[in-house]
């Protein structure tokens, strides 16, 4: 006969249940102070400092629009057509003062541009083009006589005396 052989059944696992260890409940802290008197004096003084900036710039005169050359043309501004020019031809600026303020008065579109060959080491100026009504401004750091003509008729010339 054929030899048995036996096998026991397994065990089945026990489950221990632990309860967890209950502890004393800890006394309620004290909350802390959100505030800190640092913040408080900083948030101040940026506020102020907004303030101050702001009412500073609202008491501020508003920048000259108002023009001290006048450009002028016909309409057409043929080559030595008297009514194409700078009103006034020659200007006195001051030195780091408000700036010079050009306005074309024509119906065609002009520039404004310093003759670096007349004004020699003088600071430069160069404008786009200046429509009817519109204006360019430049405002002179350096004393001298800054010859300026239109580049788009350069028989238009004028004269700025910086002092």
């Amino acid at each position: 006969m054929p030899k048995t052989t036996f096998i026991p059944k397994a065990r089945q696992a026990r489950v221990i249940q632990v309860k967890k260890m209950e502890t004393t409940p800890k006394p309620p802290e004290a909350p802390k102070s959100k505030s800190n008197p640092w913040k408080l004096i900083a948030i101040v003084v940026v506020i102020l400092i907004v303030v101050g900036v702001a009412a500073y710039i609202l008491t501020l005169p508003p920048p000259s629009t108002a023009a001290n050359v006048h450009i002028q043309d016909d309409a057409a501004c043929s080559p030595n057509d008297a009514s194409c020019l700078f009103s006034p031809a020659s200007y006195n600026a001051t030195v780091n003062g408000s700036g010079v303020v050009w306005k074309n008065d024509g119906t065609i579109n002009h520039t404004v541009a310093t003759n670096a060959t007349q004004n020699g080491s003088l600071p430069t100026f160069t404008s786009s083009n200046i429509g009817h009504g519109q204006t360019y401004s430049f405002s002179f750091t350096a004393a001298g006589t800054y010859h300026y003509y239109c580049t788009i008729h350069p028989w238009m010339k004028g004269i700025v005396i910086a002092k």
